[in-house]
């Protein structure tokens, strides 16, 4: 659409008896080079489609900042991430699993290798990404989500400002902005507060623009998850749990509560766990002896979201592990036995207190050796 109108076709939602109608409407719109205001969780935003280059340049003129950051691709969920920034890193990927959908923008250094982003027409990539960095965001607004499902092509987001220049958390500033073509109002944005840009670079990331979500919040979802898993949650990966902690943190110079600090994440859980039962008594005093601790051990089951969320899955049987892959077949690449040797765990309820000090003892061997195959350094001996 080259001929905007000077005020946008405006559509209340509240007033809508059918939203489907509406995202067909938009999704007609952006398929014709138009541009949308619209509101995500954070606040409201313009978009257009990737694909069309009068739409991308109208969008890029309506953000008129004078610093030429990059405008936001949307997607539709972590997994495309890796489409668009081939080679992601690391981390960048634990940031996706663990912020999307939500109010985090994730922003990279353009990829070298062939990418989504190089399909784009060339107009459009120096338009998006104007200094080499392309910016990712999996919204959850349910308006949003509903346009990526039946839009054709990729959209690339901007805000929309008051006058003042502050983000707009209503629909008011759309009124008699010239050079949109539609705009959607579906009131007060949720968060009321910008996405968090994070900018990821190897094995680090930083954040660029302060948002709806806090530091402390992104450094406990970019650390490494580990996640044991037996049966009911109360022996065998409360205690893997337990001492993995205290292997950690004898490796990394910290306590155990520095963990999350320091990058990681320790978890249990069990297929077939009721929830909220304490830890086997035999298995809090050896944990004790140990200098770990089950006191506030309280037994869950095992969730899909829990696995998805883990960077590394370690099953105490082989029944647990094919238990796991048959609900989530996509966790075969980075869930295992924790025995190295490919044996199972025994289960050591009902034994007797030796019995659980032998269970924790093997426990700690193959710990130790995972947690060398991780790159956990060792302590250095004095």
């Amino acid at each position: 659409m080259t001929d905007s109108p000077a005020s946008p076709q405006w559509i209340d939602l509240s007033q809508c008896d059918d939203a489907r109608d509406v995202v067909h409407r938009a999704v007609a719109c952006l398929a014709q080079g138009g541009v949308v205001g619209l509101a995500t969780e954070t606040v409201y935003c313009l978009a257009a489609s990737a694909l069309n280059p009068e739409g991308v340049a109208q969008l890029r003129r309506l953000r008129g900042d004078a610093a030429p950051r990059p405008l936001t691709i949307l997607v539709k969920g972590p997994a495309e991430a890796a489409d668009w920034v081939p080679g992601i890193p690391a981390i960048g990927g634990r940031l996706a699993r663990r912020c999307w959908p939500g109010p985090v923008a994730l922003i990279f250094p353009r990829p070298s290798r062939d990418g989504l982003f190089d399909r784009l027409p060339a107009p459009v990539k120096a338009m998006i990404s104007p200094e080499g960095d392309v910016a990712l965001r999996c919204p959850e607004d349910p308006l949003i989500r509903h346009l990526l499902r039946f839009c054709p092509a990729p959209l690339v987001l901007s805000l929309v400002r008051n006058p003042d220049r502050s983000p707009a958390t209503t629909a008011d500033p759309l009124r008699a902005m010239a050079g949109v073509d539609m705009a959607i109002d579906s009131g007060p944005t949720r968060f009321g507060r910008v996405a968090t840009a994070v900018r990821v670079q190897d094995d680090r990331w930083s954040i660029v623009r302060e948002g709806a979500v806090d530091a402390a919040t992104l450094s406990r979802r970019s650390g490494i998850v580990l996640a044991f898993i037996c049966t009911g949650n109360t022996c065998r990966s409360p205690m893997a749990e337990a001492i993995c902690k205290v292997l950690l943190a004898r490796r990394l110079n910290c306590a155990v509560a520095d963990l999350e600090e320091r990058g990681y994440l320790v978890v249990s859980a069990g297929v077939a766990a009721s929830h909220g039962a304490p830890a086997a008594p035999h298995a809090v005093e050896v944990l004790r002896a140990m200098g770990g601790s089950l006191d506030q051990h309280r037994s869950r089951a095992v969730s899909l979201d829990l696995i998805r969320q883990a960077d590394r899955v370690f099953a105490m049987t082989l029944d647990h592990l094919d238990t796991l892959l048959d609900a989530a077949p996509e966790a075969e690449t980075f869930a295992t036995l924790l025995d190295p040797e490919g044996d199972d765990v025994p289960d050591p309820i009902g034994s007797d207190h030796q019995t659980y000090r032998r269970t924790a003892e093997a426990l700690e061997r193959m710990l130790d050796r995972r947690l060398d195959e991780l790159g956990v350094p060792r302590p250095a001996v004095a």
